[in-house]
């Protein structure tokens, strides 16, 4: 996997403090535990917990194409080949339109 350096990174990936976009890297269940809706019931949880404190706008990830069905139901929408090259790549962009205008008042 490559890392952005100084001399290589593009201004449009990385950390951006006043971003209102949060990037998932990962979900994963072991195998003897899939088929059991832990992934639904922890990305679910994640995502309420993001709205409900208004910290972001939108939930973005990259996916393998047989995963697409499983982030659609969960309210990603597909945007298609990702240019990331990540592991290979054959990733496909998902976002998901968060609501923090229904944020728990502080």
């Amino acid at each position: 996997m490559a890392i952005p350096t100084p001399g290589n990174s593009d201004p449009k990936l990385g950390h951006k403090e006043e971003g209102r976009t949060v990037c998932i890297h990962s979900l994963a269940v072991l195998p003897q535990y899939q088929n059991r809706s832990l992934g639904k019931t922890l990305m679910k949880a994640y995502l309420q917990r993001i709205e409900s404190h208004g910290v972001a706008d939108r939930a973005a990830l990259i996916a393998h194409e047989h995963l697409i069905p499983f982030y659609e139901k969960l309210g990603f929408e597909n945007k298609g080949p990702s240019k990331a090259q990540f592991g290979g790549g054959g990733w496909f962009d998902m976002i998901k339109e968060l609501h923090p205008e229904n944020a728990l008042s502080p």
